[in-house]
């Protein structure tokens, strides 16, 4: 029999960045994941916006997520050797004057630290519709999950930390202290299964409030450019990615919870890019994934109300690559120093 002091089921944003804080706080692992089971992490545009737009307010314990999250990313970075998490201001065209004027009296609040200054008349108003202006987030920017997910599979698999196949609960035994999964001895089985979680038979009691979303990746025509440094917020983002192409999204759907893309899904994404961009376009890639979204909006993170064993890390939604970071730690720090989980993110609340 192998022992490890931690098995994690899923290699999707949570189950990796999990993984990886468990190996820095020097606990051993083994990820079982089965690649393309779900897809939303490594089709996610990643992005991350300390601010809600809706409200011009800061988005949920922002102060502490981002100092957690460059710390995490950026030794993520020195370990791999590759290049995945990106600054870039996020560039808010206003829709309407009002807008503006609540801009400006929030630039002088506390949140204001995430509000740019400037005003922008008619940004590069070769390419978009910017009639009333823009101005911008900072401490915004991206993760491109696809090198990272994938970087860091390889390097659990050259460690052999990663076991390829589908998670089959009926070969997992628990016992009080332990689990079993096959040849595999653990402390607990952790599981960040994304969406699938609705199919475990442990946590399927979670309050999940899925959500499909779906993006498209276009080129633009001719010499527009939108610089490398800027991602443009107006009904949809467009997220640069280099040599003129551009990631596109999002839609929110919560009836059709497969993974295909649909039609309805792209032409919603085109009728509100062509209220933003004045050039022509091309779609070269269309792709959907759905989000482990929860009721309240709040991750989902504790031990099983009966099999302390068995563990959950999941339902970070929309906001991943921010909450993530942040939440692996403090879940490490709660099985490891017996210090308390958050309570709005503790699944202790659903009990």
């Amino acid at each position: 029999m192998k022992k490890t002091n931690y098995i994690i089921v899923g290699q999707g944003l949570a189950g990796t960045i999990l993984a990886q804080t468990f190996l820095m706080e020097g606990k051993s692992i083994i990820v079982i994941d089965e690649l393309g089971f779900s897809n939303a992490s490594r089709i996610a545009a990643g992005l991350f916006n300390p601010v809600v737009f809706k409200r011009l307010v800061k988005s949920w314990l922002a102060d502490e997520l981002l100092p957690s999250m460059e710390e995490f990313y950026r030794h993520a970075e020195l370990l791999l050797g590759t290049q995945f998490y990106f600054k870039k201001q996020i560039l808010k065209p206003f829709a309407e004057e009002q807008e503006k004027v609540l801009w400006l009296k929030k630039s002088n609040e506390d949140i204001g630290k995430y509000l740019g200054k400037k005003m922008y008349d008619n940004y590069i108003n070769d390419i978009i519709y910017s009639p009333l202006g823009a101005s911008e987030v900072m401490q915004s920017g991206n993760l491109d999950t696809g090198i990272f997910l994938t970087s860091f599979r390889n390097y659990y698999n050259e460690r052999e930390l990663l076991l390829e196949e589908r998670f089959d609960y009926k070969q997992m035994v628990i016992s009080e202290n332990s689990v079993t999964y096959k040849n595999i001895v653990a402390e607990k089985i952790i599981f960040c299964e994304g969406y699938k979680a609705l199919e475990n038979p442990y946590f399927s009691w979670l309050p999940f409030k899925l959500t499909k979303g779906e993006i498209i990746t276009i080129k633009l025509n001719g010499n527009h450019v939108i610089p490398i440094d800027k991602v443009i917020n107006k009904g949809v983002f467009i997220l640069p990615l280099g040599n003129n192409t551009y990631k596109v999204g999002a839609t929110y759907e919560w009836q059709d919870l497969s993974q295909l893309p649909t039609e309805k899904g792209k032409s919603d994404l085109i009728e509100k890019l062509q209220k933003v961009l004045k050039v022509p376009f091309e779609i070269t890639d269309h792709q959907a994934g759905v989000r482990p979204t929860v009721s309240d909006r709040r991750p989902l993170i504790g031990l099983h109300p009966d099999h302390p064993s068995l563990a959950v890390f999941n339902g970070l939604g929309t906001k991943g690559v921010m909450l993530a970071p942040y939440f692996a730690k403090q879940f490490v720090n709660f099985l490891e120093h017996q210090l308390p989980l958050d309570k709005e993110a503790n699944i202790n609340r659903f009990r």
